[in-house]
């Protein structure tokens, strides 16, 4: 989701520019929790690189075990983070994203259900990880999954830059920071 956070931020920054709106107002935001939402991300950046890098290693394979235990934390200070900044309109579409990410997640052994299209397998993100289950926040859809409509479904193909699938869970997130860039840049400094 690194790419459409990218195209979402560049976008909304035009916005802003042609709302003549200051870009600099992002500096003074607050977020109350803050170091919730970076430890999270970097919990799950780090455990990536662990079993990535190291799985040759009695730390990497624990890392790997653990994962599943370490995923949820992550998610759980995410929404702490989340409902401390609930007055923010913007914060309550990402709990609702937040949740429908979260739940398919919980519902499927802690990882999130990919669809991959049938015309182009092999040159799909991460294809082979997902397939032997070595990705450790994706798995493969399969007929035996749970919740499907909430899972990783919804195909961007061309003209998108990129091909790949996101969830309904993601579109909120999406729109989230969108509406978070447009919020925070119209106060007063």
């Amino acid at each position: 989701m690194i790419h459409e956070l990218i195209i979402i931020i560049v976008l909304s920054l035009i916005i802003v520019a042609l709302r003549k709106r200051k870009i600099s107002n992002l500096v003074d935001v607050e977020i109350k929790g803050l170091p919730l939402f970076a430890f999270s991300f970097l919990l799950q950046f780090m455990s990536g690189i662990a079993v990535k890098n190291f799985s040759d290693t009695t730390f990497g394979h624990y890392v790997y075990i653990f994962f599943p235990y370490i995923h949820s934390l992550s998610y759980q200070l995410v929404l702490i983070g989340i409902m401390l900044n609930f007055e923010k309109n913007y914060m309550k579409v990402f709990f609702i994203g937040t949740m429908m990410n979260f739940i398919v997640i919980m519902a499927n052994g802690m990882k999130m259900p990919v669809r991959i299209p049938p015309e182009y397998p092999f040159s799909w993100e991460n294809y082979s990880y997902l397939v032997y289950g070595k990705d450790l926040i994706h798995t493969a859809l399969t007929k035996d999954t749970r919740l499907k409509f909430l899972a990783d479904i919804i195909i961007l193909k061309e003209p998108y830059p990129f091909t790949k699938t996101i969830s309904i869970g993601d579109i909120f997130l999406l729109l989230g920071f969108g509406w978070f860039i447009q919020e925070e840049t119209k106060k007063s400094p």
